[in-house]
Parts: structure tokens; sequence; C-alpha cells
């Protein structure tokens, strides 16, 4: 747990605590970013509009500026496209048979 945040508060429809908003609006941006998931996909898993989801996006990306959020983030975009990446393309990367596979 990187940001030390229940999971289910990350999808309760209230604001919560600033630390626990933060937190939602990271795995929005995961969602997004390294997995890939539309605004509007992002939106319906945690009950939000996409609006909602391109504004967390936009918070997210003006925090990188400090270097620990950064590479957290960095850690968690390479664990989440490699989850992604393999939820594609079954047991890649060890021996990807997805033609479109970009391993």
């Amino acid at each position: 747990m990187a940001f030390e945040i229940e999971t289910t508060d990350l999808r309760k429809p209230t604001r919560g605590r600033a630390d626990t908003a933060f937190a939602r609006q990271v795995a929005m941006y995961l969602a997004h970013v390294a997995y890939g998931l539309t605004l509007s996909d992002v939106g319906r898993v945690f009950q939000r509009d996409r609006t909602t989801v391109a504004y967390a996006c936009g918070v997210v990306e003006d925090r990188r500026d400090d270097a620990a959020i950064d590479r957290t983030l960095d850690l968690l975009e390479t664990v989440v496209a490699r989850l992604a990446h393999i939820t594609r393309c079954g047991s890649c990367p060890s021996g990807c048979r997805n033609s479109a596979c970009e391993a």
C-alpha cells in the first residue's frame, strides 16, 4: 500500500480526508495513464464524472514536481502498466503470443 489507504475508502462517494482524496486521484490517474482506461471508464469504476477524473489527473501531474511523489508514481506506473500488459497478453512477457504486443 503506497499511500496506506484502505481500498474501500478509494471508492466512497465522499471526498474524505486530504490523504484519501489524493490516493484516489493517484488511483484514477494510474487507471487512465498506466492501464489505459478512458476517462469515462475510470469515472465509472470510481463512481465519479469523467471531468472529475480529468481534474484528478491534472492534480497528480502537478504534484510530480515533488521528487518523492514523482519516484513513487514512476514505480506505480511501471507496476500497473506491467499488470495491464499481462492482463491483455496472458503469460507475457515471458513469451507473448499476442501479435499486437508491444513488449
